[in-house]
């Protein structure tokens, strides 16, 4: 089964985010738009795992949430992976680090890796995935006067996600939850 690690966002936060990407589609142009339903940020994505890993991972996902206390998370700037010039990704995301982001992210890593799971390459960086695009697209003058309202996500709990694709887009099903600081 296909597993990541990720922060549930609260129905207001996705429908303000649902909005306002709305408004930037036509300027966009085609890509892949992350459902409304879908939208999350991820900690630590782990691919393909086998269903005997699971209790190794919720021992995981238990440890570093207890780990760290329940956090907000701005949501205040749009970008571009790996750069806006060349997107291949439209994300939204905190303008500044969040350092209880970090730490559960690095948690999150540190219990994958003793599982015996391949380090992460990629800085844990807090984003939402908005659109995903299949070659790379000039998005600097579409970002260049693009603004989001004031977001807070509040960071309460750790998922452990699991993703199926399909044709019509993937179904992500919360396979366990903890909550923050135990």
């Amino acid at each position: 089964m296909r597993l990541f690690f990720c922060v549930e966002l609260d129905d207001d936060v996705c429908r303000t985010l649902a909005e306002h990407v709305g408004r930037l589609r036509p300027q966009v142009g085609g890509g892949t738009w992350v459902a409304q339903d879908n939208l999350h940020i991820t900690l630590r994505f782990l691919g393909e795992v086998a269903e005997a890993a699971l209790p190794g991972l919720a021992e995981v996902g238990r440890t570093a949430a207890t780990g760290i206390a329940p956090f907000a998370l701005a949501v205040d700037t749009l970008g571009a992976f790996p750069s806006p010039r060349r997107a291949r990704v439209l994300w939204a995301g905190p303008a500044r680090e969040s350092r209880p982001f970090t730490a559960l992210a690095l948690a999150i890593e540190d219990g994958v890796l003793r599982l015996g799971f391949p380090p992460e390459t990629k800085p844990a960086l807090p984003h939402i995935t908005l659109a995903r695009f299949h070659s790379p697209r000039d998005l600097t003058g579409a970002l260049a006067g693009a603004t989001l309202p004031p977001l807070a996500v509040e960071v309460r709990q750790v998922t452990l996600m699991r993703s199926e694709l399909r044709p019509q887009g993937p179904l992500y099903t919360a396979l366990s939850r903890w909550p923050l600081g135990g």
